[in-house]
């Protein structure tokens, strides 16, 4: 009868038995395909003028939809490996996750508002006004407008392609090199965006790429690189540059001395790279964008990872435990809160009647009455809400009589285009009401439950991203970057990346300090 003993393992045979199989495993044929056309529908938009005029948003949709369907492309490669896992394994990972289900509540609340007018936009000889129409009061309700410039079926088309990739990214790709390619190459975009940025900047142009010009047609375009405006651009390069933040992280943290030399490849990269490209988007934030509050939050990512470097300095030097897990919660209210204290700084700087109160930056004042006006819509309509994509065509009814919008010459005509409420958390309540509200708000209690249970595995990257995503949330109370589809889908991209880089490393791993092998 064999007998079986305990061998150490030799050093010859350490690069048979990696520790951390996630990382180094290839990733499967279905997965590539995903992986491949994810990628596309995450870089891609934001050169396509930030994803804004009509043709951009349904090529975004396009591409969405294709990364999407790539789930249930059947594929025939059994003897590959590894091999790809089947429709039917995909659809029951599509299954079990919740933002699925509530991105498809979403989609149908604003299809039922959308069939269920209740007010109809009407313009005649340069009046505008809301007409009732008839429709059942228990329905989600919307207001008949153009599509373009914004509409119901316009604000769920900016919606869905964001839902389509990170459903698609979440059930397609299950290594944990899949998902760090991804965050490089969204890092190594936002360079290039940066950069162009940056050139066009220095060159005085007032058209984006040198050639086009933007719709609304300003004195002096508020535009950045490829991005209509500056805000949307500024606060999807804070998202990249929180990619960015997490690769270096990746390249600076400990590794197992078990664990192999990693292939070349994106993550290979050191992680003084990845620092240069920190400092160019920093750059550009900071000189050639505003407002201040998304520098504060590319500063907040900094503080972030300086925190989480000096923790591991410390845990390194055996410090006391509780000042190591103590100081996170410290230093992550510290961000959240200077954010929106600068956001907050930012809007009330608007607070007076009169257009001069703050000399630079003259729509400070329009924005923050329309944000306070905001208030009074949600009071009429609080639980259904006015209708997706209907801000614009109801808050001029609300600012007549606002002497910083009312022409002197024509009594009860708004002088200036009413599109956005500039603080997201304000309007999403105000078109959506509180019903479609709380679908968005489950999607924020789902993250934060899944961080809540992958807390103490939760690699340092997680946290960079998580604490990015957090920033331009506190970042929205003074904007509007959620009504930018680019945005959107980077965001979803990052929180899906956090959350799966920490269930992969609650993956078990195998035993390999000791190799039973059988003798005779």
């Amino acid at each position: 009868m064999p007998l079986a003993r305990e061998m150490p393992v030799t050093p010859s045979l350490r690069g048979q038995f990696p520790t951390r199989p996630a990382a180094v495993t290839p990733p499967s044929r279905r997965e590539t395909i995903v992986f491949v056309f994810s990628l596309l529908a995450i870089v891609l938009p934001p050169w396509l003028i930030g994803a804004w005029t009509n043709w951009a948003l349904w090529s975004t949709f396009a591409l969405a939809l294709l990364a999407f369907a790539t789930l249930f492309i059947p594929m025939a490669d059994y003897r590959a490996w590894p091999p790809s896992p089947s429709v039917s394994v995909m659809v029951t990972r599509l299954k079990k996750f919740p933002i699925f289900w509530l991105g498809l509540a979403i989609l149908a609340y604003g299809i039922v508002a959308a069939l269920n007018p209740f007010r109809t936009f009407l313009i005649s000889d340069r009046h505008a006004w809301l007409e009732a129409t008839p429709h059942f009061a228990w329905l989600p309700q919307s207001i008949i407008t153009p599509f373009w410039p914004m509409n119901t079926w316009r604000a769920l088309l900016m919606l869905i392609p964001a839902w389509l990739v990170t459903c698609a990214a979440w059930v397609g790709l299950e290594t944990e090199l899949a998902w760090r390619r991804l965050l490089g190459m969204v890092a190594i975009n936002g360079l290039l965006i940066a950069l162009l940025g940056v050139v066009q900047a220095l060159s005085g142009t007032h058209d984006i790429f040198w050639f086009y010009m933007p719709y609304f047609g300003n004195v002096e375009p508020a535009f950045f690189a490829s991005f209509i405006y500056a805000g949307h651009a500024a606060a999807w390069m804070v998202l990249a540059f929180g990619a960015t933040a997490a690769m270096m992280d990746h390249r600076l943290r400990r590794r197992d001395p078990d664990e192999p030399p990693r292939r070349w490849g994106w993550p290979a990269l050191t992680a003084w790279v990845w620092l240069e490209v920190m400092m160019v988007l920093l750059l550009a934030l900071g000189v050639f964008v505003r407002p201040e509050f998304w520098v504060l939050a590319a500063g907040g990512v900094l503080a972030l990872c300086a925190w989480l470097w000096l923790a591991r300095w410390w845990r390194a030097g055996q410090k006391r435990r509780a000042a190591v897990y103590a100081l996170p919660a410290l230093v992550f209210i510290a961000l959240v809160l200077g954010t929106t204290a600068g956001a907050v700084w930012w809007w009330r700087q608007g607070s007076g009647t009169s257009l001069e109160v703050n000399p630079r930056d003259a729509s400070l004042p329009l924005r923050y009455a329309i944000a306070t006006t905001s208030a009074a819509m949600i009071k009429d309509e609080p639980f259904w809400g006015w209708g997706p994509g209907s801000f614009r065509y109801v808050a001029p009814d609300y600012l007549r009589n606002n002497p910083l919008f009312t022409d002197p010459a024509r009594p009860g005509v708004v002088r200036y285009n009413v599109n956005f409420a500039h603080s997201d958390w304000v309007q999403i309540v105000a078109e959506w009401g509180l019903a479609g509200a709380s679908l968005f708000a489950a999607i924020l209690l789902w993250s934060v439950s899944q961080v809540w249970r992958l807390r103490k595995v939760l690699p340092g990257e997680s946290w960079i991203l998580l604490g990015t995503v957090t920033l331009i949330l506190a970042g929205a109370i003074a904007d509007f970057p959620l009504y930018n589809p680019t945005v959107l889908i980077v965001m979803g991209a990052l929180l899906s990346a956090a959350i799966k880089l920490g269930e992969i490393s609650a993956r078990p791993r195998p035993a390999l300090s000791k190799v039973v092998v059988a003798c005779p």
